[in-house]
């Protein structure tokens, strides 16, 4: 049985454990080197996450990623989460709030998994954190992205 949070103490680079950051293609070394120093953050903080990624809120395009090693696909849902995180943007002007108010955040939940995207300064990108419920604590989760992202040049 493997348990992901001990072979951190016990194997060093495993495929059980948390894989290296993989890019986009056509990324820029310079927005590579931001993206893969937030990943890092957050997964140091975060050590039993499933999946952390920035992606694009425009087009969809997921361009950086840190995983456990699995079946989990997180370009396939990219797109659906960017077109989720549009429509909330549309939502909220239609409803005419206060001036300012704009989306920080947003969850998906499921019977075993947390999903949390956070948008970055200058919504260009956001962060899609994907967590198990029986592992992480979603307070301390939400506010890992939090801090992690409120001065994320993006």
């Amino acid at each position: 049985m493997i348990i992901p949070f001990l072979t951190r103490f016990f194997f060093e680079d495993t495929d059980s454990g948390l894989s290296k950051t993989t890019f986009a293609d056509g990324l820029s070394l310079q927005l590579k080197q931001r993206f893969e120093s937030l990943l890092l953050d957050i997964a140091g903080d975060l050590p039993d996450l499933l999946i952390v990624s920035v992606i694009d809120l425009q087009s969809g395009r997921l361009l950086a990623t840190r995983q456990l090693g699995g079946k989990l696909n997180p370009a396939k849902a990219a797109p659906y989460h960017a077109a989720g995180i549009r429509q909330n943007q549309l939502a909220l002007q239609i409803w005419e709030l206060a001036p300012g108010e704009a989306i920080e955040d947003m969850l998906i939940t499921s019977d075993t998994q947390w999903h949390v995207l956070r948008l970055l300064p200058g919504n260009r990108h956001f962060v899609h954190l994907l967590v198990s419920h029986r592992d992480t604590n979603l307070a301390i989760a939400r506010e890992v992205l939090r801090t992690r992202t409120v001065g994320s040049p993006a």
